[in-house]
């Protein structure tokens, strides 16, 4: 056991499916390991002696919990919701990390928004509404097709694109649905390539930015369904994604840790523009895909970030891999799953998982948490290995009986 690890402990907010590996990653490397979840029976509160029920967007709770055993680090990953929670932890006991007002700036859109209008960083143009009529007002003078997106939410919840004025109704309520606030942003819809980018900070400055290619579900749920390395952009723009992501990240005062960044680029104006961004580690496979295509051990990196030790992240390897998310084909109850042995044993397989048991309601992708699995491979370049995590995807068989 690490002698400075045996002496630290961290509190992991969370303990669903998203948190698992840093809370494996923690035991590994010897940390007294505090979880917290509202759900008792969330995957994550057994896996150690020290969890508690706890909500997690409950600042004042945590920080008592905090306070109590003294922590000296706080994390999350791969959901924006106990971003403010972990801000206010972090000032409150002076931990390394992002501040409580990083942390607003970041989990609320509209803060996000205002944020990076006042430092110049290009984004889709966008209005804060807070009625129907004035939703259908915005999407009118933005010009359809926009996105209406709830304004706190994480996961792809709320989130939707309307092509038509008749559809703003059911957005709009969709993304009430998913908000704690009572508004939500109406945003232009840029038909353009877009991308995502690990970005990683120490002392205030965007040191490590690592381009992915990003993947979206057909329709209108805008929802992430895989991820690729290396990034397809060209040495050129490949370097001005970089640059505009980083003015991004500082804009926001992202000073320690992870952070998770989409954009596009604009099919008019050739320029980079900011959609989302999130002050942690993203989801849908990116740790391990940060891990499989340089070698860097992003979720470690973090957990060191967040007790202010000293984190390697320097690129040892460039090896294109591709994930994908695996989801249901129809609503119902989940009734069994069969991977074949061509997909099991495939040499290129990196990781096969599917998180749903049987007996389980599933349902088709609408947002992020309806995501059941994940397929992980590698191949020569990203498009074969994109490729290859379909086919590997379309073997994979499902018995569903459908909802009624």
């Amino acid at each position: 056991m690490n002698k400075v690890m045996e002496n630290k402990t961290l509190l992991i907010v969370g303990a669903g499916f998203g948190q698992v590996p840093a809370i494996k990653k923690a035991i590994e490397l010897g940390l007294d390991v505090i979880v917290i979840d509202k759900n008792p029976n969330a995957i994550g509160m057994n896996m150690v002696e020290k969890s508690f029920p706890i909500d997690i967007i409950d600042e004042n709770a945590v920080l008592k919990l905090a306070e109590q055993h003294n922590i000296d680090g706080i994390m999350t990953m791969q959901t924006d919701l106990p971003i403010p929670t972990i801000g206010i932890v972090n000032d409150k006991l002076n931990l390394n990390g992002i501040s409580y007002e990083c942390a607003l700036n970041c989990s609320h859109k509209t803060r996000t928004r205002i944020k990076l209008l006042e430092k110049g960083v290009e984004q889709p143009k966008f209005k804060i509404i807070s009625d129907l009529n004035s939703a259908k007002t915005a999407a009118l003078e933005i010009e359809l097709p926009v996105i209406v997106k709830a304004v706190d939410s994480s996961g792809s919840r709320g989130v939707t694109k309307v092509n038509n004025l008749n559809k703003i109704e059911e957005a709009y309520n969709e993304a009430l649905k998913y908000s704690r606030q009572k508004y939500v942003l109406v945003e232009e819809f840029i038909d353009g390539v877009e991308i995502g980018a690990q970005a990683f900070s120490i002392n205030g400055v965007c040191e490590k930015v690592l381009v992915h290619n990003d993947t979206l579900a057909e329709g209108e749920f805008m929802v992430p369904t895989g991820h690729s390395f290396p990034s397809f952009l060209e040495k050129d723009k490949l370097e001005y994604a970089k640059q505009t992501i980083k003015n991004c990240v500082e804009a926001l005062s992202i000073d320690e840790g992870p952070s998770n960044i989409d954009l596009i680029f604009d099919k008019k104006d050739g320029k980079a523009k900011i959609i989302e961004v999130g002050a942690r580690i993203g989801a849908t496979c990116l740790p391990e895909l940060v891990k499989y295509y340089t070698g860097i051990d992003w979720v470690e990196a973090t957990i060191l970030n967040s007790l202010a030790l000293p984190v390697n992240i320097d690129t040892v390897k460039k090896t294109a891999t591709a994930a994908i998310i695996i989801d249901s084909p129809k609503d119902g109850i989940l009734l069994n799953v069969i991977i074949p042995d061509t997909v099991k044993n495939h040499e290129n397989l990196l990781e096969i998982e599917v998180t749903a048991k049987i007996g389980e309601k599933i349902s088709i992708l609408r947002k992020g948490t309806d995501r059941i699995g994940k397929i992980i491979v590698t191949s020569n370049t990203f498009k074969e290995a994109e490729r290859l995590a379909l086919e590997l995807k379309s073997q994979i068989i499902f018995e569903i009986e459908e909802s009624k």
